[in-house]
């Protein structure tokens, strides 16, 4: 019999991990008639959520740190979906806007979040009980 010390099936880090995965390999083929990776569509919903907002701005609403961030911007800039501009509050931050194709992208990619929502068939209450404690593990690990 095997050692069971290292039961994965127990483990907290290794199920968010593997669902966190699953769930990304499910929208790649939604996302790919858009020519968007799945943290360029996290990037993209921030904005669509706040535009004209700094880029720490957005590594603090999606946890990307700049080496993340910088080339998804880059990305996301030669789709003609965003703009860079320099800030005129703070003259080391950039600002971010959506282009007007970025902005059309919401209404072409709305049904993607939908789609995925009802897919993974939770109650509204078992969703509010994940986020719950999603928040509080990322709260207790200083996010």
């Amino acid at each position: 019999m095997k050692n069971k010390e290292f039961d994965f099936s127990k483990m907290i880090c290794f199920l968010l991990n593997s669902t966190s995965n699953a769930m990304i390999r499910e929208y790649r083929p939604h996302l790919e008639e858009f020519q968007l990776t799945y943290a360029q569509y996290l990037v993209m919903m921030t904005l669509w959520n706040n535009d004209n907002i700094l880029i720490k701005d957005i590594s603090k609403e999606t946890f990307f740190d700049s080496a993340t961030l910088t080339p998804i911007l880059k990305r996301l800039e030669e789709k003609s979906y965003i703009i860079r501009t320099q800030s005129l509050s703070d003259e080391r931050g950039k600002i971010i806007k959506l282009t007007k194709e970025g902005k059309d992208l919401k209404d072409k990619t709305a049904h993607i979040f939908k789609n995925m929502e009802c897919k993974i068939e939770l109650s509204r209450k078992e969703q509010e009980d994940i986020i719950k404690i999603c928040n509080k593990i990322l709260s207790k690990l200083g996010n």
